[in-house]
């Protein structure tokens, strides 16, 4: 080997079909969307992926909020009904996404404490093929903090049985408000109390929370343990 080649730099190829850049070409496309009052989004077809911003002045939540809508408070997909299972219609027309949308506007404004005005998204329909895949790599990348440290925002009401049987999400522990969730209807506390949920954004900002930690509070072993 010539001498020169022990200090040469050595890369690994690029190849723009690897799962993840793939993503990233996805997530670059989303980027390029405006970011719409949540409140506001106009009827639209398709499945895809989206993320939601806060712009407000809640406390918890200042260390992300941007007018610019920069670093996303939650990431979310929505796929045709069936995809799971392999049965869906491909040349039925869905909202899909829309409907997606329009739950956590929903959400947000049943809460006491959060301000549907406060809250921007971008939503990008794609092929279904690439729309987990997309979602994966943005929640790698910008660790929203309501999919990451705060579970349940993204649920839906679990019926009348297992409202009386489950636990109430993280998410309803911290911002109280969605009727399926009321204490009355979903009398068992959460795993998670509210001021837990507050430490772990905080020390989330801060920059505190290893990655390792995270997986463990994103999975519910953190919670279970403490149990």
């Amino acid at each position: 080997m010539k001498k020169w080649a022990e200090a040469a730099e050595r890369f690994e190829p690029f190849n723009p079909l690897d799962l993840d850049n793939l993503g990233r070409s996805v997530e670059g496309e989303l980027l390029e969307r405006p970011a719409e009052p949540l409140g506001q989004v106009p009827h639209t077809f398709g499945a895809g992926v989206y993320a939601i911003y806060f712009t407000g002045a809640h406390e918890l939540y200042t260390p992300i909020s941007s007018e610019d809508c920069k670093v996303p408070i939650y990431v979310g997909q929505a796929r045709p009904q069936g995809t799971r299972k392999g049965s869906e219609d491909p040349t039925k027309e869905t909202t899909t996404l829309w409907d997606r949308i329009e739950e956590h506007k929903d959400s947000i404004t049943a809460v006491h404490d959060l301000d549907i005005s406060d809250f921007r998204v971008r939503y990008l329909v794609a092929i279904e093929a690439f729309v987990s895949l997309t979602e994966r790599v943005m929640i790698r990348k910008y660790r929203p903090v309501w999919n990451r440290v705060v579970d349940g925002f993204g649920n839906h009401d679990p019926g009348a049985d297992r409202r009386k049987s489950g636990k109430r999400p993280a998410w309803d522990e911290l911002h109280p408000g969605r009727w399926w969730s009321h204490p009355l209807n979903m009398p068992t506390d959460s795993l998670t109390p509210a001021d837990v949920s507050r430490d772990r954004i905080r020390a989330l900002f801060a920059g505190e929370l290893s990655e390792a930690e995270i997986e463990s509070i994103e999975s519910g072993a953190a919670d279970e343990a403490t149990a």
